[in-house]
């Protein structure tokens, strides 16, 4: 375990960090679809949420709330309300070392709150729970072509380790010559 100290929680003037809570989930709830669509429109070949996923998001929200190892943290403006949301859970791997990393699953700030240390209050404030943990090692995956993203994490100090790409199967078909390929056994 690190015995560094994981940095202070210091709000921007006007802002409060706080556990989540069950009377936020209208706020999550929005904040988590327009995190969605920002994605979208920053990678327009990124996987959608269906239908199906957007109308279950809230229960998967406020079983988020409460679950072991997890914790969802909001920014909450003193007029605005709730405007930030980061959401972390340690991940433990044993066929790994370190056995045990700090995933952070999404972080969003409302356009008209970024910029102002919203982002990084809510990271320090994880950090805090990653420490409490002993969790040393922090992982995130975000959207290429979100370059909000990648300016704020690169500037925290993450480097890419895994890349995941994608294409459509079509596309790789077509690569190799249109005609798929004879299995062998």
């Amino acid at each position: 375990m690190s015995q560094q100290q994981p940095p202070a929680i210091q709000s921007p003037p006007g802002y409060t960090i706080r556990r989540a809570r069950r009377e936020d989930l209208d706020r999550l709830e929005a904040l988590y679809l327009a995190l969605q669509e920002h994605l979208e429109v920053s990678n327009p070949s990124v996987w959608q949420k269906s239908q199906e996923a957007r109308e279950a998001l809230r229960a998967q929200i406020a079983n988020r709330l409460h679950a072991e190892g997890s914790l969802t943290l909001v920014a909450e403006h003193e007029t605005d309300g709730v405007v930030g949301v980061v959401n972390g859970r340690v991940v433990t791997n044993t066929r790994y070392v370190p056995s045990r990393a700090g995933n952070l699953d999404q972080a969003f700030v409302r356009a008209d709150h970024r910029r102002g240390g919203v982002g990084g209050a809510l990271v320090a404030a994880l950090c805090r729970f990653f420490a409490a943990e002993g969790v040393d090692n922090l992982s995130l995956r975000y959207v290429t072509g979100n370059e909000e993203a990648t300016a704020f994490w690169t500037g925290l100090g993450f480097r890419p380790r895994i890349v995941t790409a994608g294409a459509t199967r079509a596309r790789v078909e077509e690569r190799l010559g249109g005609t798929p390929g004879e299995i062998r056994s």
